[in-house]
């Protein structure tokens, strides 16, 4: 089963509004918008809700991303207040900061993009920022390369909106210059394997426990008919499937007998190929299976060391680059580039510690001076400096 069967492109048709501190409808032309190469749909259904380790694993990278606060600095210098500190704490009337990066991150982990709109006065600084379901937008093409803006259909309407006031994070594509690739699609068969394997245990168990297989007779002299085939599987269905029939013994009558017709769990090597594929989708979304309760998966002495590597290998650089496309598309539109987020780390229980042996590493070192030391810890000058 494949997940990214493609949209077939639509060319859409120019809609235009007044500027309001809501949606805005920009005109955006010329260009053709590029249809989303792969359906969000059966990527979140099939490889999120019906697939516990990527719905765990999506879970476990985002809440670890939206519990990291970020800091707003000129230079070097830390600012406590600022519009951009405060509209990212409350993007819009609906959501908090945490959940507006945690569904942030979700959507990228999902479908590879992750939209989020700025919404204000033409000219102004945002007042209110949305996430855009990555389904429902579709990037139109500029002439230079670029995206000359973004198409959103929901609900039967159609609205445009200039290509700065939408954020576009995306994964890398090596097929597509305009749509990231979702981490699901290099899982895909993976995926597949792990749910199929899932739906052949439960009609297992909805079949009484026991593989699919044929009732015959070696010495019939004639078929049975319509009617004696008809009564014989329902009796057979009526007493010996169903959860409250499994291990009840099979009785044969009239010269009738069980052939098997399917492979048992043990010949499937059932166990190991299910842990084989939750260890491969684990590893697309970059997280430790051993944190995902996978047996026989231990890369890592203990669980501590597995968390320590989920936040070094994936939520740090994660947590940085949402940083800096949030700094990208932001700071311009109040006016002043200088500014810089950053990811606060100092707080982080997993990386206790490490930062632990650094500070011990620092301050033992005898050939740096009190000032060097708080330089490099991040501190900053003391009274007698």
């Amino acid at each position: 089963m494949a997940f990214w069967d493609k949209f077939k492109p639509t060319r859409p048709a120019p809609v235009t509004a007044k500027s309001m501190n809501r949606p805005v409808f920009s005109r955006v032309g010329p260009g053709q918008a590029v249809a989303t190469p792969h359906r969000y749909d059966r990527l979140s259904d099939e490889g999120y809700r019906q697939n516990v380790i990527a719905y765990r694993a999506v879970g476990l990278v985002a809440r670890a991303c939206a519990s990291v606060p970020m800091r707003l600095y000129r230079g070097d210098d830390m600012l406590s207040d600022h519009p951009i500190l405060s509209l990212l704490a409350r993007p819009n009337p609906r959501v908090r900061g945490e959940n507006f990066i945690y569904n942030l991150v979700g959507y990228h982990l999902i479908a590879g993009n992750a939209y989020a709109l700025a919404v204000g006065p033409d000219g102004r600084a945002p007042k209110e920022l949305w996430l855009m379901r990555p389904d429902t937008v579709n990037v139109l093409e500029g002439q230079d390369g670029l995206p000359s803006g973004f198409e959103q259909k929901v609900a039967g309407k159609t609205q445009r909106y200039g290509a700065r006031s939408v954020l576009h994070w995306k994964t890398f594509n090596p097929l597509s210059d305009w749509y990231g690739m979702a981490p699901l699609e290099a899982a895909a068969l993976s995926v597949d394997a792990f749910n199929e394997g899932s739906r052949w245990n439960l009609a297992l168990i909805q079949n009484g426990g026991a593989p699919s297989g044929v009732l015959y007779s070696e010495a019939g002299d004639a078929p049975l008919t319509d009617e004696q085939f008809s009564h014989l599987k329902a009796e057979v269905e009526r007493r010996y499937t169903g959860g409250s029939n499994a291990g009840r013994p099979l009785l044969l009558e009239g010269g009738l007998k069980w052939q098997e017709m399917g492979m048992s769990p043990r010949d499937m090597d059932w166990t190991a190929a299910k842990n084989m594929s939750a260890r491969e989708i684990a590893m697309a979304f970059g997280v430790p299976p051993q944190m995902l309760g996978i047996p026989d998966a231990q890369t890592y002495s203990n669980y501590s060391e597995a968390r320590q590597s989920l936040w070094e290998d994936t939520v740090i650089p994660m947590l940085i680059e949402i940083a800096n496309e949030l700094t990208n598309w932001l700071t311009p539109m109040f006016g002043d580039r200088s500014l810089t987020l950053k990811p606060d780390l100092d707080d982080v229980p997993a990386l206790e510690a490490k930062r632990t042996a650094r500070f011990d590493r620092i301050a033992n070192a005898g050939f740096l001076s009190d000032a060097e030391k708080r330089r490099m810890l991040g501190m900053g000058k003391s009274a007698k400096d």
